[in-house]
């Protein structure tokens, strides 16, 4: 349920990513799974994977979020806030345990701060090596790379949180290797459920936040749902690139429920230029059957791109578009068949290695209905 801290993503989908469009449902570095400690290049200074060190064997962050968003369509405005707290323990060179705390709205309509509260978005354990890993407990799947690789939070990133996997409870691995030219590469696969343990209830609240009762991909009381992967860094000699290729498979919790079905399929490459700046570029392909947003089941294929230009002190500006068709609803009310489409600018620059400010504008085409809307997002982190 966030960018970098997936919480404010959480609150923004509902904002940004419309019911009935754009990939609902709901890596970079060593990590087999999408994990926050990994970052959206368009967050200053995300936490890096810098690997054991006896000498300081933890990391810890803290990450400040605000995002308000304008619907010049309608005339609305949002305000939406998170916090994240994510550390890792090394016990020695080979085995780490890692926590998320991811502090958003979790009740009422949102108001800060009186409907948020904190609770472990992630809560995993890992043994890794160079030549594979292995991990267990709550953790966000693989499914895709658009998360992590689109420049621009508001309206970029923003894109593919709809199709993304978080909050699981299962076990996977993977196993690493490297091609001729020094490229790296992984393939792995986990077994999962949607967490409706103790780890879904809020700390203060004790708000459950997920229960079986619920229904909807993955919630069942097994490990019936997987992902299978294949992805890598500057792979055969391409520096500066990266690419994924996920399918996945989530059993519906309830009678009728049927299982979803899909795959992912994105690139990324950064282009240097003479004069010392760069051009970011990303593209992927998503094409999901029997997803289920609400108790409505339907199909849909999206395909969508950022490109980035980095220039000057930290400055980055991206200019993204997609489009989605959707297919097969069974409420056509409430999410309707047809085509959507968007495109969005942004410009946001980095200060002091730790605040990020951007702004953004996205005009969409939705349901033959066209959508306005501008937005600012800030973001701090702190590392110790």
């Amino acid at each position: 349920m966030k960018l970098s801290t997936r919480g404010l993503l959480a609150l923004s989908a509902a904002i940004l990513v419309p019911v009935s469009g754009w990939a609902q449902d709901a890596d970079e570095g060593e990590f087999p799974f999408d994990s926050d400690i990994e970052r959206n290049l368009s967050v200053p200074d995300g936490e890096e994977v810098e690997g054991y060190d006896p000498d300081k064997p933890w990391s810890l962050e803290v990450e400040l979020e605000y995002f308000n968003n304008n619907n010049t369509s309608d005339d609305e405005v949002e305000d939406e806030y998170s916090a994240t707290i994510s550390g890792r323990y090394y016990f020695n060179e080979n085995i780490s345990v890692t926590g998320v705390l991811l502090g958003a709205p979790v009740d009422g309509d949102g108001i800060f701060p009186d409907d948020y509260d904190f609770y472990f978005e992630e809560l995993y354990a890992e043994y890794a090596t160079d030549a594979f890993t292995l991990f267990g407990g709550k953790y966000n799947p693989i499914f895709g790379i658009g998360y992590d690789d689109a420049i621009s939070f508001l309206y970029g990133a923003e894109y593919f949180f709809g199709y993304e996997l978080v909050e699981r409870l299962g076990v996977g691995g993977a196993y690493n290797f490297s091609d001729s030219a020094g490229g790296s590469h992984s393939v792995g696969a986990s077994a999962f459920r949607l967490d409706t343990t103790a780890l879904a209830k809020t700390f203060f609240k004790g708000i459950q936040l997920a229960d079986r009762a619920d229904g909807g991909l993955s919630n069942t009381s097994g490990l019936e749902s997987y992902n299978v992967w294949l992805q890598g860094d500057d792979p055969f000699g391409y520096e500066d690139s990266r690419y994924n290729i996920t399918y996945r498979s989530q059993k519906g919790g309830l009678p009728g429920e049927e299982t979803e079905t899909g795959f992912a399929i994105g690139a990324s490459k950064l282009f240097s230029l003479p004069n010392g700046n760069a051009i970011e570029a990303y593209a992927e392909a998503v094409s999901l059957d029997n997803s289920l947003d609400d108790g409505i089941a339907f199909d849909q294929d999206s395909i969508m791109a950022t490109a980035a230009y980095l220039f000057g002190d930290d400055w980055a500006a991206s200019l993204g578009g997609g489009y989605q068709r959707i297919r097969n609803s069974s409420d056509v009310t409430g999410i309707a068949n047809g085509n959507n489409n968007f495109v969005s600018v942004s410009i946001g620059k980095t200060f002091a290695d730790s605040l990020y400010v951007e702004l953004a504008h996205q005009r969409a085409v939705q349901d033959g209905a066209r959508r306005n809307q501008t937005g600012i997002f800030l973001y701090y982190g702190l590392e110790f």
